[in-house]
């Protein structure tokens, strides 16, 4: 977990705009300043930028989905540690998914301390 003076930068995307807030302050918490997008090509267009420390995405949003938005990633050999959320994980997203390293699953509705588990396998070196 961060625990650094600095906060790390953070992308939270998801097409609700109270998730959004939810997350944006539950990371505050934990040491990333998390800035939010509500559909998947303005998570995209953010994560060029580069300089992130992680990444916490919807599936299913507009334009582009979580698993689009990690496959990205992974093509461009960026390993950043993504948490994807999703009310309904099917077997398909997660098969999908199933050899990305770097990444970890939250089922919604969850707690706080759920998030943070998640971002503790999605930063961890093992393979979740």
């Amino acid at each position: 977990m961060a625990e650094t003076n600095t906060p790390l930068r953070c992308i939270v995307a998801d097409d609700e705009p109270q998730i959004c807030s939810l997350l944006k302050d539950a990371l505050a918490q934990y040491g990333y300043h998390a800035e939010t997008v509500t559909d998947g090509d303005a998570a995209a267009r953010k994560l060029v930028e580069g300089g992130w420390a992680l990444l916490v995405s919807d599936v299913m949003m507009p334009l582009k989905t979580g698993v689009e938005l990690v496959r990205e990633l992974r093509q461009a050999r960026d390993d950043l540690p993504t948490v994807l959320m999703s009310s309904f994980l099917s077997d398909e997203v997660l098969t999908a998914c199933s050899k990305l390293e770097h990444l970890a699953f939250l089922q919604k509705p969850f707690s706080l301390a759920d998030l943070r588990r998640a971002i503790d396998r999605a930063i961890s070196p093992i393979r979740c």
